[in-house]
């Protein structure tokens, strides 16, 4: 599920969006996070977290993702709490494709505060930043460039155990009656008095029911949350 996208411009200059989730991960330009945004309060909700950019300052790439459970925790509370340390960012993680960057191995500093945001993980003349002005990707330099940022979080696996693929809305009841000539005990239920199907709960859900195309889903927010269903990227 995509966190945090943001595609940034050498022209653009205005402030990071954390008021929803992204719906694409090369034109977004916002974040948010698992508590807020659907209900989830455990770092148990979380298989890994992965990060990419990029940036036109070079040819560098940062693709890998981590288990850690710090890390994992600020998917879902948003909040580095004051106890990221280097060791969250430069063990553990593992490259995932077409990965080049000297981070996250190079790392000797994180910050402390904030979420995947400002100078989360740093070393020598290096850093991943996104911030209102100097967005870095592996690199320290102040000139303008253009650089994509993203953050996607992989949920745990089905919470239930769906049977088929959720009703569309516009679907009408497809079980014919049992015979034309019964007399039924009760009038029968209108189609659309028929219950809305419940939205999966994650990504790996959709993928479970079959759904293999990346793109625009709806998910469910967790039972009892009390929070509406949201527009995520899977």
């Amino acid at each position: 599920m995509l966190l945090y996208s943001y595609n940034r411009r050498f022209t653009t200059d205005k402030p990071l969006n954390s008021t929803h989730l992204p719906t694409s991960p090369t034109t977004g330009f916002s974040h948010w996070h698992l508590g807020p945004a659907l209900g989830y309060t455990s770092t148990d909700d979380v298989v890994d977290v992965r990060f990419y950019c990029t940036t036109s300052r070079h040819s560098r790439v940062v693709h890998f993702k981590t288990t850690n459970q710090h890390v994992r925790g600020v998917a879902v509370s948003g909040s580095l709490g004051g106890g990221s340390y280097a060791s969250n960012w430069n063990t553990g993680w593992t490259a995932l494709s077409g990965h080049s960057a000297y981070l996250p191995a190079d790392t000797t500093s994180a910050s402390g505060s904030g979420g995947f945001e400002n100078y989360l993980f740093t070393g020598y003349n290096v850093a991943w930043n996104i911030d209102s002005y100097n967005s870095y990707c592996d690199d320290y330099r102040s000139e303008a460039s253009s650089s994509q940022h993203q953050v996607w979080a992989r949920l745990s696996g089905p919470t239930r155990t769906p049977t088929s693929a959720p009703t569309s809305p516009t679907t009408t009841p497809t079980t014919a009656p049992t015979s034309p000539t019964s007399s039924p005990t009760a009038a029968p239920t209108s189609p659309t008095a028929s219950p809305t199907a419940v939205p999966p709960t994650s990504c790996a859900e959709y993928l479970y029911l079959g759904h293999t195309t990346s793109g625009i889903y709806t998910i469910s927010a967790k039972a009892g949350s009390g929070l509406p269903d949201q527009q995520v990227y899977c």
